[in-house]
Order: structure tokens, then C-alpha cells, then sequence
């Protein structure tokens, strides 16, 4: 039967069976699918804001509870922590939509917490009246809200938090700067504050540990680390200008080291971002030029509305106002924007390290870096990363003073690992052997062919291994395959020789660099990021009473006169300490050239004093590595000695020795592959070169007479009987 001869009937009934059927085959997956998909489009999406008065809104009226009597006020938690109705944490926005409190935004910051009140009760002292005398009360550990939420089935998108501006004593600095006999106070007090962050167990390990565990509580919680703003402006009553300063920058730095200690987090796994205030606060600091411009309150007498009648200074002094408020809410909701838009790829990268190359650049960032030095460091490191990162190669970061933070994971990403570095302080003492343990963490879980440490110190250790015991551990590292650079800053170093003698034997051989000026190191970084990438070099190491001088293609490396190193285009010459030092040497330090290979080097050496020479040579090979050392010791030298060589990657090295200076060799020293210098006296060699030729002349010479003598016979013999005379 034909299709158009089938009844229209029978074709409505096939046609209803086929949608039943097709319905009751794809219904199920769609409900299963609408039941899967309807709890995360139900989902409360939810922040908890946690910290100090900075997050509580201390000073900004109304605080919940406000309205109560003052009996009823000390009894609730809210009023006790002076959390304000119009703090910035209550300003923010998810999906466009303001948080409603205990329903998706739950809030706990409080008016003077410290880092230890996270985890544990706060206690809050209270009294009503000046004559009143202190009452105590506790609130809930902050930590608890978590914990809470997560008994509920709840998941956390977000959390906010400022601290450690308590734990800094920020009040007491403002308050001792405020005092008429201040300036050696100030100065003490803010000492005293760095002393403490930086010890073991001190401020930023807290910090430190407050984050590790709202992550460990939450951990699909984002957190949201906010600064400090800048306190003063220059335009002040209580201040004058140097204190101004002086207070400013101690909160810059501190907020650098916050950012810090939040890269580490964030380099060891932790979705943890920093946001900065203080673009967003300059020039509206408390006692700008109008009150109407400031976002923080001034210096304030005692308030009403203060928990404590007791005390001289309101509570609310140098805190965000209304203004202030609305600036900290605008930086974190744009970061929340920021997270949202793209999923946090922006804020938290890729990590993971490389098949061929994994390096970890190990900065100096102990109190005597300070200034100068730590910001032509953080220029280097950016250099340095974006040289290596042209190969094959991942790159991470580890800081150290007192300890070593990891501040950079694995990651090829420039960006990300330049940004760790330049809010980098300089505080607390050198424990390098800390830097190197934990690169050597981080190395170790990694699959790479070539694992390198790229060490950077301005003075020698002064926590747990120095010395030997430093540099063992450092022997055990290169053992394991790991390949050491080490690169000294030593000019401010009381105990120069000692320092660059042992950054030179932590290195692996010829990896040493030396820099005699804040502004080269760089160039010295990124030197050692050619050498990385696969740059080869010929290492030569003069220790000796001598100046060496080296040309090519017009441009020279020398060092008669020079005070500090050297830079051509094909190669350095930098200078060391030598520790063996003679008197009558006029330049007894230890010339170090790095010359690219692949050239030839015509190298001029010229006594200037009595001694002895040390000189190695070292070729590299494919990976990078000098596999091929070559040594000669204890040349004589005097200061009419000179010295011809030539650096070249050839079979041997030879060195050619003048002693006194009459234009002849006295001495021939010559070296392969990995072996000591042989020297060859050329007396000696001149009488085994020319004895043959002596000898030959001598049997020439007897040849010579014995076929004269023969002719003359033939000539005179005896005349013939036989003939006639």
C-alpha cells in the first residue's frame, strides 16, 4: 500500500504513538537532568567575612545593636565586636544581587582581633562609664562559622578578611606618634613590631596560619585578603613630616608582606588572592586637606559609642569612615568581579612543572637587602624569568630571611611569577640553608631532565647551617643531580672574602657569579638565564698576584686599574677577595672572565707581585654543565713574569711562562680534558728538542771528513811498479 492511499486516521494514531514513545524515552533523562541541574541553580551562594575592626566597620555608625540599652548592649556580641550596619563587607554583591545577613552573607568580623581569636575566644574588656570599672566578656572563636555552615551542608564561594593590623600594633604606633615625646619611640615601637613578625612563631607565621586554616575548614572557599591603607596624610596636626613617612611606610611594607605570605599560600594550592587599598585611598588619608576628602576618621577623644569609657583615644581613630568603607567595598568587588568573570583563571593560573627544565630562583630578602639592592632585585627576577622562559622551562620562587617561603609554584606563566616578586621586603636575618631546603621540596616533586637552583645572597648566613655544615648539605643537593648557581652581592658585607669563598663552593663548579654593584645584578641574572637556556661560556679563574688583560674584535677586559667588574660584548671579568692575600701584590684578587665560546681568545697575563698563580679553565658541555675543568697551581710568579695563553674549547690548554721577562719561555704548562697542568721546563725541553739535531750534525760532519779523507788518499796513493818513471 502507498503511502498516500493510508488512511489519515490510522496516520494520526502512528504519529501520536511515535511522539509517546519518543516522550517516554528521552522523560526520564530530562527529569533526572532538571533534579541534577535545579539544587546549584537554588544554591545559596555564600560569603562570611571574618577579621578585624577594618572588616567590622569600627567607627562607622550605626553598629548592630546600637539601639539597646547599655545594660543589654554588653550582653550582645555584635555591639561587642562593634560590627557596623555599614561596614564594607555588607556592600558587596554576588550575581548582582546585595547579601542578605545569616541568609548568605555571615558576618563576624570584630573590633580588635588579632590572629589567635580566629581560632580562639576573643576577649573583649568593656565599661560603661569613665569610673566604671572593666568588665571582660568572650566571643565565639571566628573560626566557628565555618565550621557551622559546613555542619549544615553549606559551601562557601567567598571570604573576606583583614588581619594583622592588632597584631602590628597599629594603634600603638598612631598613639606613640601622637605623643609629645615620640621620635625615639616611634622608632622603637615599629622596631619592636618588625623584631616580632619576623621571628619563629611570630606575626606572619600567624597571619600564615590563620589563612592554612580557613582553607583547611573551607576548602572550596575563595579567599579574599584585604590591606591596609595608608594612614596620614602629609598635611597633619600631631605629626610631622619624617613620622608621616615613616608610619606610611611601615604599612606599605606590611601589606607587601601580607601579599607575600598570600603568594606562598597561593603557590601551595590555596584559592587565596590579595587586594590592595591603597591607590583607592591616596591623598583621602586621615588629615587631608578637607574633611570631606578623608576615608579615614581622624584622631578622636573618647566617643559615647565606644566599648571602653576608660581609654583616652576612641577605638574609631585612623579607621575607615563611611567613605572609606565604600573604597574598600569598590577594590573587593572588583576582584570578586574579576574571580567571577572568568573563573579565577586570571588570579590562579596553571602551575606544574616542566619535562626538560625545572628551576627555582632563590632570593635574598634578609634586612640587609633593604632599599637599593632588593629593588634591582625584583628588576633582575623579572628579567630572569622572562629569558628562561624562552626555552623549555618552568620557573618557581622561593624567598628567605629568618625563613624560606615558597612564593611561587611551578608555572610557565611570566606574569604570575613576576608579579611574586615585586612586593618582595627585606626584613629579619639570612637562613640560607632554609632557601635551599625548600627548593630542593619543590624540585623533588618535580619529573624534570635537569633540576636547577639559582641562589642569590648579599652575606653569609646567620641561622641554622652556615659555613662547612652549609656547604655539605649543599654537596648533598648536587649529588642528587641538582644543579647549583650562586650569585653574591657582597659589597656591605663585613666578612667579604668569607662570604663570596662560600657562595663559591655552594655553587657547582664555574657557577659562582660575583656583582660589585646593586644596578649589575641584571645583567648578572640574566647571564646565568643565557647559560640556562643553553649560552655556552669558557669559565677562566685567575687566583694569583697578576693582571690579565683579553681582547677581542676591538673591545677589552682588563683588570690593571679596574675597581669593578667588567662587561663586553663577548664576556665579564668580575673580581673576588682572594683570602690568601700578599703584601706585595698591588692586586691580589681573583679575576674571574666568562667569555662565549665558540671564539678565540688570545689571553695576556702580567705579574704584579710575588707569588704563586692558581688558573683553571672550564669548557661546558650540551647541558649546560662544565664537565671539562682544567687546573694548573702554583706557577711562580714575580713582576716581571708574563704569560701567553689562549682560550679556546681545543683538545689542550697550554700556558706559556716568561719568568723574568727577557722574551723567552722559560716554562711550558700544558692540560687536557679534566686533568691537572703538566709543565715541561723549556731548558730541558730545549735540549731534548735539540740534541737530535746535534747528533745529526756530528755524524753529518764525520761523513763529510771521512769522504775528504778518501778523495785525498785516491789523489796521493803509491805510484805503480810497473810504470815507468
Amino acid at each position: 500500500m502507498k503511502f498516500a492511499e493510508i488512511p489519515t486516521k490510522k496516520i494520526r494514531f502512528i504519529a501520536a504513538f511515535l511522539c509517546l514513545l519518543l516522550l517516554t524515552s528521552i522523560l526520564p533523562d530530562f527529569l533526572i537532568k532538571a533534579d541534577a541541574t535545579t539544587p546549584s541553580q537554588n544554591k545559596e551562594r555564600i560569603i562570611v567575612s571574618m577579621g578585624d575592626s577594618y572588616s567590622a566597620g569600627e567607627g562607622i555608625l550605626n553598629y548592630y545593636g546600637q539601639s539597646q540599652p547599655i545594660e543589654d548592649k554588653v550582653k550582645d556580641h555584635d555591639w561587642l565586636a562593634h560590627r557596623s550596619e555599614n561596614s564594607w563587607p555588607g556592600r558587596l554583591t554576588l550575581d548582582g544581587k546585595p547579601m542578605i545577613r545569616n541568609k548568605n552573607w555571615y558576618f563576624v568580623a570584630a573590633s580588635g582581633a588579632e590572629t589567635p581569636d580566629i581560632k580562639g575566644e576573643q576577649k573583649k574588656e568593656y565599661a560603661t562609664d569613665k569610673k566604671a570599672s572593666v568588665q571582660t566578656e568572650y566571643l565565639d572563636p571566628q573560626i566557628k562559622v565555618l565550621q557551622d555552615l559546613k555542619n549544615q551542608g553549606k559551601e562557601i564561594d567567598y571570604v573576606t578578611i583583614t588581619i594583622g593590623g592588632n597584631d602590628a600594633h597599629f594603634s600603638n604606633i598612631i598613639e606613640t606618634a601622637a605623643h609629645p615625646a615620640k621620635d625615639s619611640a616611634l622608632q622603637s615601637e615599629l622596631q619592636k613590631t618588625w623584631d616580632e613578625f619576623y621571628a619563629d612563631g611570630g606575626i606572619r607565621d600567624r597571619i600564615r596560619e590563620v589563612y592554612e586554616l580557613i582553607h583547611q575548614t573551607a576548602p572550596e572557599a575563595k579567599i579574599i585578603v584585604a590591606g591596609y591603607p595608608k594612614l596620614i596624610s602629609e598635611k597633619i596636626v600631631y605629626f610631622n613630616s619624617d613620622e608621616v613617612n615613616l608610619i606610611n611606610s611601615s604599612v606599605t611594607r606590611f601589606n607587601n608582606e601580607i601579599e607575600a605570605i598570600v603568594n606562598s599560600c597561593k603557590a601551595d594550592g590555596m584559592k587565596i588572592c590579595f587586594v590592595s587599598v591603597e591607590k583607592e585611598f591616596e591623598g583621602n588619608e586621615a588629615y587631608a586637606s578637607s574633611k570631606n576628602d578623608e576615608y579615614l576618621i581622624r584622631i578622636t577623644k573618647c566617643q559615647p559609642q565606644d566599648i571602653n569609657q576608660t581609654k583616652k583615644y576612641s577605638a574609631s581613630s585612623i579607621h575607615p569612615n563611611d567613605n572609606g568603607a565604600k573604597a574598600y567595598a569598590k577594590c573587593v568587588q572588583d576582584k570578586i568581579d574579576s574571580i567571577e568573570k572568568d573563573g579565577g583563571k586570571s588570579e590562579w593560573p596553571d602551575m606544574g612543572g616542566s619535562e626538560e627544565r625545572d628551576v627555582v630562583l632563590v632570593l635574598d630578602a634578609s634586612g640587609s637587602m633593604e632599599g637599593t639592592p632588593m629593588e634591582e632585585t625584583k628588576e633582575a627576577s623579572a628579567k630572569f624569568v622572562n629569558t628562561v622562559l624562552k626555552e623549555e622551562a618552568s620557573i618557581g620562587i622561593v624567598s628567605y630571611d629568618e625563613s624560606a617561603m615558597r612564593i611561587a609554584n611551578f608555572s610557565k606563566n611570566a606574569n604570575y611569577l613576576i608579579k611574586t616578586t615585586q612586593n618582595l621586603n627585606a626584613g629579619g636575618g639570612t637562613n640560607m640553608e632554609a632557601g635551599l631546603k625548600k627548593a630542593h621540596e619543590m624540585l623533588s616533586a618535580g619529573n624534570a631532565k635537569k633540576k636547577i637552583i639559582v641562589l642569590m645572597s648579599d652575606g653569609e648566613p646567620n641561622r641554622d647551617k652556615v659555613g662547612d655544615e652549609l656547604v655539605a648539605y649543599a654537596d648533598e643537593l648536587k649529588k642528587e643531580g641538582i644543579y647549583i648557581y650562586t650569585l653574591g652581592f657582597f659589597s656591605d658585607s663585613s666578612s667579604y672574602s668569607e662570604a663570596q669563598r662560600l657562595m663559591e663552593r655552594i655553587a657547582s663548579p664555574g657557577c659562582h657569579h660575583e656583582v660589585d654593584d646593586a644596578a649589575n645584578l641584571v645583567f648578572f641574572f640574566n647571564d646565568i638565564a643565557d647559560q640556562i637556556r643553553g649560552e655556552k661560556y669558557i669559565y677562566v679563574r685567575i687566583a694569583c698576584p697578576v693582571d690579565v688583560t683579553v681582547k677581542y674584535n676591538g673591545e677589552v677586559l682588563s683588570s690593571k686599574d679596574a675597581q669593578k667588574g667588567q662587561r663586553t660584548s663577548f664576556g665579564t671579568l668580575t673580581f673576588e677577595e682572594n683570602p690568601e692575600r700578599n703584601e706585595s701584590s698591588t692586586d691580589n684578587r681573583i679575576k674571574t672572565l666568562r667569555l662565549k665560546d665558540g671564539y678565540k681568545y688570545d689571553i695576556k697575563i702580567k705579574g704584579n707581585g710575588k707569588g704563586t698563580m692558581d688558573y683553571t679553565i672550564g669548557f661546558m658541555d650540551d647541558d649546560g654543565n662544565y664537565s671539562d675543568l682544567r687546573e694548573f697551581s702554583n706557577i711562580k710568579i714575580t713582576p716581571r713574569t708574563t704569560i701567553d695563553t689562549v682560550a679556546v674549547n681545543a683538545n689542550t690548554t697550554t700556558l706559556r711562562v716568561d719568568e723574568d721577562g727577557d722574551g723567552d719561555n722559560d716554562y711550558i704548562y700544558r692540560a687536557r680534558k679534566n686533568s691537572k697542568g703538566e709543565v715541561l721546563d723549556c731548558k730541558v725541553l730545549m735540549f731534548f728538542l735539540f740534541a737530535p739535531m746535534i747528533v745529526l750534525l756530528i755524524i753529518i760532519v764525520v761523513i763529510i771528513r771521512k769522504k775528504r779523507k778518501t778523495k785525498a788518499g785516491v789523489a796521493v796513493g803509491p805510484v805503480s811498479a810497473d810504470k815507468d818513471i
